[in-house]
Parts: structure tokens; C-alpha cells; sequence
């Protein structure tokens, strides 16, 4: 071992057998200095406070097995423990670029386009972020599990494994190959459609990767390219075409605040792509918003309208909070639905929340007043999300119907028989619809026999209202327009119903 490395190991070992009040006395000055990062001189000024202090303990404990440790000139002895200090820095400083170095994707020079940064630079989110372009082999670009797009997926897939997927089945849940339960669609994001656009076209938007090619945007893309290379649909002009992309790349200067911003400027603001399904959006506004809540739980509701138009700035949907407290209500209430399915009926959590983020736009009408007061029955509300589980709902206008339906038991057993019924899902679904129908029907006769009522109550008002009303400005001129506009209608009502009564006499006599 090199002899300034011993002498740095005793000086350590001489520190750890100080008196509690040195030692104190020697922590409050290291920790002095680990708050910020020092120059030469103030390292100098720190270490020789530290020997100084170490001298005094050893004064004060009488120690002279441990002086030659601290003998000779003071700075003789600061300037090789700062000596040691910065080869410590630049061996950790060299460590670091090469690990950077090696896993670094370089980008190559390709058709006439050489790499050089991306100018202008492009902005993410308010935020100018330079890059670099170029180009680079398609099968060195790794898909980004950690994209929030597939969170569901490659938990359910952690579940059912017990390890992370490798990069072949993460291009199987791309490519929706990968069976996962509650998974419906056959190409549930779209990549076919996407990969013959490419083959004829190629890449028209660069994708986004980091320093170690790890995607921040375009997973859905080179997807699409290496689906491409590895099917026999497409001819090799076509996969020659997509061997090599285009992509911009993070500089060794990008921070977690540029990545951050990439993704939620990519996702979030609006642009002619497959969005990030709602459901995703709102778990991640829900979270943030809880960290929120977690920093301020007595927020009064002023300062949490504040917190909820920091969020809508931070994910890109505006200085108004309707659309984060919109998203923070239908999460909740997804998050009922969830347990529900998950504790009551001991479902897989993962095919309930596929199930969730398939309806989620159903949560926005669930959360609406008279809907929502109708849920507060449980043993309707489990009704309600057993159908919704079931695909029994055929579109979310159906649950503007519930509250009828919760107080007519016609149309509640219409919807108990569509539970019931689990061969045939149209014949369910048409009993969902005549439920609908029911309470339709009786809520336009109740709206008949209540206009009679309010006619009545209508004319009479009228009768016993004072002429001079009408002349001394009590009542609008827009009111006596649209009163006269309604009387003109009443008149050729009653002047056809009195045609028809002529007509029906005339029948009589003629008989």
C-alpha cells in the first residue's frame, strides 16, 4: 500500500480514539465541509483545523504512542492529506466517465447527416433542453420499461414471474403478444397500424433517448421498427429502411429535471400521437398530488386550489385546476371500484385495473351529484360495479340512468338479470338498455302529468297579476316578447285540436 495511504489510515484511526469533546469538536468541522464542495484553500483552512484539533486531543489525554502520527510541520501534513483529497476526487470523477463511457450509445454519421447538436435547441415544458442528433442501429435502442404506459403491465407481469422482463417480452407487451388477464384487445397500442406507416415512410419524428439509449420517448415507434425486422410481412427495402434511426440524445449535462420534463412535455401537452391513457395521467397527477398533501396536511382549501394549479402547471394542462381536480376525483373513485373487485370479489388486482383504465371515463360520470348519491347505497352500488366489470354498460350515457334506476325496482331487476347473465352479453346488455328505457318512459309521463300542474299554477299567477304591470315597466320587455311568443304557440295548438274535434264530428255524421 502507498505510504500516504497508510498515513491517511492512521490519521482516521488516531481521529476515532479522540475524548467525545474533540471528537465533537472535529465532526462539526468535517460536516462543515461536506455541506458544500471546497477549493485548495479552503480545504487547507478545513484540514488544518482538523490536525490542530487532533493535536489538542491528544494533549488533553496525554497520548504519546499516536504523536508520530501528528509529528512535524503542520502544513507539511495538510498539504499531502489535501494531495490524497483530490486524487480521491479524480479517481471518483474518472470512474464515473467511464462508466458513462461505457455504456454510452454513440451516434453515428449516416446518409449525409452528421451528428451534431440538435439547433435549435428544443424546449420541453417551458425549459430548453439541448441534444444532439443522429443516427443510431434500431436493436441498440432499449424500450423503456419504466414508462408509465405499461406501469399495469410490467407489474403484473413482476407478479405472475417474480422478475423483471426481459427485452424480448417487453416487445411481446408492445406488440400485445404477451397474455396478461384483462387484456382484451389484440393490439392494444396500436403498433401494427404505426409499423406499416414506418415501413413506407420511415421515422418521421426522431425518437428521444438518453445517454445509454434507454428511450424517453417513442417506445410506440421502435416498437413498430422492431416489429418490422422481425416479420415476415414487410420486404427488406422496407426493414432496410428502419435499420438505422434518426434520434435525439440527452447531453452528459441533462439532468432528472430535463428527463422529467421530456416525458410530461411528450405525454401530457397535446400533439397528433396515441395520448397516455387517462387512466396513467390521472395516477400520476394523483400521486404527485398526494406527495403534496403528504409536505401540507392542513392545507385549507384555498391553498389547495393553489397546490391544484401548481400540478395542472407542472403536467402541461393549464393555469386551471378543473382538469387536475377532475382527474384526483375519477382516480378515487376508480381506486372504490378497485378495492371492490380486489377484496369483495378476491378478482387479480391487475385484470381490475385494466378493467379501470378501460372505463375510466365512466369514473367522470360516477363522481356527478344525484349518480353519486345513488352509490351510497352499497348494495346498488355493487351492482353497478359488478356490470361495469362485466362490459354490461355499452356507453357511459347509461349511467346518467342510474339514480332513476336505484329508485324504480322494475328497472333494478332489469339490471340484477343482466348481472345473472353470463353466456350471452348482448341479451345482458339489452336488459341494461330496456332498464334505461324504463325509467326514461316514466320520467317523461311524470313530466306530463307535473306540466298540467305548473300550467295551472302558471295562469292563475297571470290572472291575478295587476294590468299596470305590464305598462309600468314591472315586467321586462324580453318577458312580454317571449310570453307572447308562447301564447301564439298555444293559440295554433288549440286551433288544430279544434280542427280535429271538427273533423271527428264530421266522421260521426258521415256514419
Amino acid at each position: 500500500m502507498d505510504e500516504k495511504w497508510i498515513r491517511m489510515f492512521e490519521l482516521v484511526q488516531l481521529a476515532q480514539t479522540l475524548t467525545s469533546d474533540v471528537e465533537k469538536e472535529v465532526e462539526e468541522i468535517i460536516s462543515l465541509g461536506q455541506e458544500q464542495l471546497l477549493n485548495r484553500e479552503d480545504s487547507i483552512r478545513l484540514l488544518t483545523s482538523i490536525i490542530e484539533s487532533l493535536r489538542k486531543g491528544n494533549d488533553i489525554r496525554g497520548d504519546t504512542s499516536s504523536a508520530a502520527s501528528l509529528s512535524g510541520d503542520i502544513n507539511e501534513i495538510v498539504d499531502e492529506m489535501v494531495e490524497i483529497r483530490e486524487e480521491l476526487i479524480l479517481r471518483r470523477k474518472n470512474s464515473m466517465i467511464n462508466k458513462i463511457q461505457n455504456n454510452r450509445i454513440s451516434l453515428q454519421n449516416r446518409n449525409g447527416i452528421s451528428v451534431q447538436p440538435v439547433f435549435p435547441s428544443p424546449w420541453f415544458h417551458e425549459k430548453e433542453v439541448p441534444m444532439v442528433g443522429g443516427f443510431v442501429r434500431t436493436q441498440d435502442i432499449k424500450l423503456w420499461e419504466n414508462n408509465d404506459r405499461l406501469d399495469i403491465h410490467i407489474h403484473q407481469f413482476k407478479k405472475i414471474n417474480r422478475r423483471d422482463p426481459e427485452d424480448r417480452e417487453l416487445l411481446d407487451i408492445m406488440l400485445s403478444k404477451m397474455p396478461l388477464p384483462g387484456i382484451n384487445e389484440k393490439d392494444e397500442f396500436k403498433i401494427m397500424d404505426l409499423a406499416r406507416s414506418i415501413a413506407n415512410n420511415g421515422v418521421r419524428r426522431p425518437a428521444i433517448i438518453d445517454l445509454d439509449g434507454t428511450l424517453l420517448d417513442g417506445n410506440r415507434r421502435i416498437s413498430a421498427c422492431y416489429f418490422i425486422l422481425n416479420s415476415k410481412e414487410f420486404t427488406s427495402e422496407q426493414k432496410a429502411r428502419i435499420e438505422y434511426v434518426y434520434v435525439w440524445q440527452l447531453t452528459e449535462h441533462a439532468t432528472d429535471d430535463d428527463r422529467r420534463r421530456v416525458v410530461v412535455s411528450m405525454n401530457f401537452e397535446k400533439d397528433h400521437k396515441q395520448d397516455w391513457p387517462e387512466y396513467v395521467k390521472a395516477s400520476k397527477i394523483y400521486e404527485d398530488w398526494q406527495a403534496m398533501l403528504t409536505l401540507e396536511p392542513y392545507a385549507n382549501p384555498i391553498r389547495q386550489r393553489e397546490l391544484k394549479r401548481e400540478l395542472s402547471q407542472q403536467y402541461a394542462l393549464g393555469p386551471d385546476a378543473r382538469y387536475v381536480t377532475r382527474y384526483i376525483r375519477m382516480f378515487e373513485e376508480a381506486e372504490e371500484f378497485e378495492l371492490f373487485h380486489i377484496e369483495e370479489r378476491e378478482r387479480d388486482e391487475y385484470e381490475v385495473k385494466h378493467k379501470a383504465s378501460e372505463y375510466f371515463q365512466y369514473f367522470d360520470e360516477l363522481t356527478k351529484g344525484s349518480v353519486k348519491s345513488a352509490l351510497q347505497d352499497k348494495t346498488f352500488r355493487s351492482l353497478v360495479y359488478d356490470l361495469l366489470f362485466q362490459d354490461k354498460f355499452t356507453n357511459w350515457k347509461q349511467i346518467r340512468d342510474l339514480p332513476r334506476i336505484a329508485n324504480n325496482e322494475d328497472a333494478r331487476k332489469l339490471l340484477r338479470q343482466s348481472r345473472a347473465e353470463t353466456e350471452d352479453i348482448e341479451e345482458a346488455q339489452d336488459k341494461v338498455v330496456s332498464a334505461c328505457s324504463e325509467v326514461q318512459v316514466t320520467s317523461r309521463e311524470a313530466r306530463v302529468v307535473g306540466a298540467n300542474e305548473r300550467i295551472e299554477n302558471f295562469t292563475k299567477f297571470l290572472m291575478q297579476l295587476p294590468i299596470g304591470s305590464f305598462a309600468d315597466g314591472t315586467i321586462k320587455e324580453e318577458s312580454l316578447y317571449r310570453l307572447k311568443d308562447s301564447l301564439r304557440h298555444v293559440n295554433m295548438l288549440i286551433q288544430d285540436h279544434e280542427i280535429m274535434s271538427f273533423e271527428d264530428e264530421d266522421d260521426e255524421l258521415a256514419v
